[in-house]
């Protein structure tokens, strides 16, 4: 697996830490409700993925829509074709899967589209935003636990 792998140290900080849960399938609760599983996050690497500039943006919102998400993208190797694809989970910026019990839990992105360019594969990722009742379960969760533990 090649790695964009610097000379020069400047370039080597633009380098950050890829986490992917490869996406696992559908189970389907009582209610008919489809459940996405994934399988246990990976390491892919320490690459350089970067917000994406505004040319970019402009294609994406025609293929996708408007979006008031954080868009970033990424171009990797062929070596790493098949590694990961579209809506599979990701862990940027200082995400990690460390201390879930779910997989993909803690990721923040999503694998949005997954385009083979011509001697590289672009990938863009679109946050997750997580729903306000989940953020309230936590908290809840962290009041309880400050009352247990006094």
């Amino acid at each position: 697996m090649s790695k964009f792998n610097p000379k020069n140290s400047v370039f080597k900080n633009w380098n950050k830490d890829l986490y992917i849960a490869t996406k696992k399938g559908v189970v389907y609760d009582d209610y008919n409700n489809g459940i996405i599983e994934y399988n246990k996050p990976f390491y892919f690497g320490r690459v350089n993925y970067q917000p994406m500039n505004w040319r970019d943006l402009q294609s994406y919102m025609s293929a996708f829509g408007e979006t008031t998400k954080h868009i970033v993208g990424l171009l990797i190797d062929y070596n790493d074709l098949g590694k990961f694809k579209e809506f599979d989970l990701a862990y940027l910026y200082g995400a990690t899967p460390d201390g879930e019990e779910i997989n993909g839990s803690n990721a923040n992105y999503i694998v949005k589209s997954y385009k083979p360019q011509n001697t590289k594969i672009m990938v863009v990722f679109e946050e997750l935003i997580k729903d306000n009742s989940e953020q309230e379960d936590s908290n809840e969760n962290n009041e309880e636990e400050e009352v247990i533990n006094g």
